[in-house]
């Protein structure tokens, strides 16, 4: 759920508040997407990076289809594979339904009951 207060943009997950502040200074300019890993660079000159396996379409794609994109205000589209990652998901940690670390072998590890 998104809000605001005092004018800084409020985003609740799980009932904590994450104030995140001058939304400006984090639109996404660049990247780079690897096997392992997607870089994004934001206009205060941060970089983050984040594992490729929290997005699991993104995991797929071919390299070719993982550095075609459209940089939104917020977020970043990907056109070959209709998929949208927002900053602030990323600076969050918030990983995309269905994500799985690969294992040593390289093979999408299982979930463990519980």
């Amino acid at each position: 759920m998104e809000g605001a207060v005092g004018g800084c943009p409020i985003l609740v997950n799980e009932g904590k508040c994450d104030v995140i502040e001058h939304l400006d200074n984090m639109r996404p300019v660049d990247l780079l997407c690897d096997d392992d890993l997607l870089h994004v660079e934001l206009t205060d000159g941060r970089i983050v990076s984040v594992p490729v396996w929290w997005y699991p379409p993104l995991q797929e794609a071919m390299p070719v289809e993982r550095n075609n994109v459209e940089f939104m205000p917020s977020s970043i589209h990907w056109l070959d594979i209709d998929l949208d990652v927002t900053v602030v998901s990323m600076l969050l940690g918030r990983q995309a339904s269905g994500a799985r670390p690969l294992d040593a072998s390289g093979k999408m590890q299982m979930g463990t009951r519980q």
